[in-house]
């Protein structure tokens, strides 16, 4: 029936990209965060930040300083493309301009800017938390202050959802199931799982 051949092209596509090796962008995010207690990094350490396929997303902002830049596939820093915290970030796409006024900012990034201007204005920089913001300008469902090391979950507006937030080294909650914690790295189940 050619309805079976469809959901065997769509299972083993799902296979394939549940198999696949990991890229260079999760090395070196899990490299990061095993340098810290348990699935959380040092507190001020830059953690990469890996698109759904794996791959370094254009543009990386360090979370605890508000510096963001431009880095190539391989994650490399693209010259002359590093902006301070509070200033307009580069447009990835085309590292020469600025980010324009095409669209208005999210609320997501307008937190994030207000984050980084008053890091800007109150050198040295530990304890101001940062929003962390995907590519259309949402909130990562999942929130963590990079000079504490707590973790929670948001909901669209970026209101943290009770119940989820975790201390340093705790297992973090799963965002898209709350109440949930994820699977240990030695894949043993919480309480919260069973």
């Amino acid at each position: 029936e050619p309805g079976l051949d469809l959901v065997h092209l769509v299972s083993t596509a799902e296979q394939v990209r549940l198999m696949r090796p990991k890229t260079p962008c999760e090395h070196h995010k899990e490299r990061v965060q095993a340098s810290g207690s348990r699935e959380y990094p040092v507190a001020g350490a830059y953690v990469p930040q890996c698109d759904a396929d794996g791959q370094y997303i254009p543009l990386q902002c360090h979370s605890s300083t508000g510096y963001c830049w431009c880095v190539n596939e391989d994650g490399q820093e693209r010259a002359g493309t590093r902006t301070p915290p509070g200033a307009q970030p580069r447009d990835c796409v085309k590292p020469g301009k600025r980010v324009g006024f095409i669209a208005p900012k999210t609320p997501c990034e307008e937190q994030r800017d207000r984050a980084q201007a008053s890091i800007q204005e109150r050198y040295p920089v530990a304890g101001v938390f940062v929003p962390r913001c995907d590519a259309q300008g949402q909130f990562v469902p999942q929130q963590c202050h990079g000079s504490t090391g707590h973790c929670w979950c948001v909901d669209s507006s970026g209101q943290e959802r009770a119940g989820t937030r975790t201390a340093p080294g705790a297992s973090p909650v799963d965002c898209r199931k709350p109440g949930k914690k994820a699977a240990s790295s030695r894949g043993l189940m919480t309480s919260a799982q069973k």
